[in-house]
């Protein structure tokens, strides 16, 4: 009879095992391309000018930014982001040695008469 026992106890324990084995977190997850991980980060991205820090950033350094990129979308799928300002996906790649050029262009407008910062009257 003890036999038995230890029989169904053992069948139970490989069920239970095969099971956790087979569930979605136990599953190795196959590693993102770049396009799926740049598809994902276009998503989550907010702000006027988050499109423009993600395509000068890429068009300077290509590749060598990727594994940044990736660990960002690692954390949008773990829920610890939600969403990314483009001051805050700045802020990462300049913490990160990324330097973005951005061109910036400063006006006023007074008496409805544009003028640039250094330009002569």
């Amino acid at each position: 009879m003890s036999d038995d026992v230890e029989n169904m106890i053992r069948r139970k324990a490989l069920e239970i095992a095969a099971k956790h084995i087979a569930s979605p977190k136990m599953r190795e997850k196959r590693p993102l391309t770049k396009e799926e991980i740049l598809s994902v980060l276009r998503g989550i991205l907010k702000g006027e000018r988050a499109q423009e820090v993600l395509d000068v950033a890429l068009q300077l350094y290509g590749d060598s930014v990727m594994p940044l990129l990736r660990k960002i979308v690692e954390l949008k799928q773990q829920g610890i982001i939600a969403e990314l300002w483009d001051h805050e996906l700045y802020r990462f790649l300049a913490n990160a040695g990324f330097v973005v050029p951005l061109k910036t262009r400063v006006r006023i407008v007074r008496h409805g008469k544009e003028y640039k910062i250094g330009e002569e009257d």
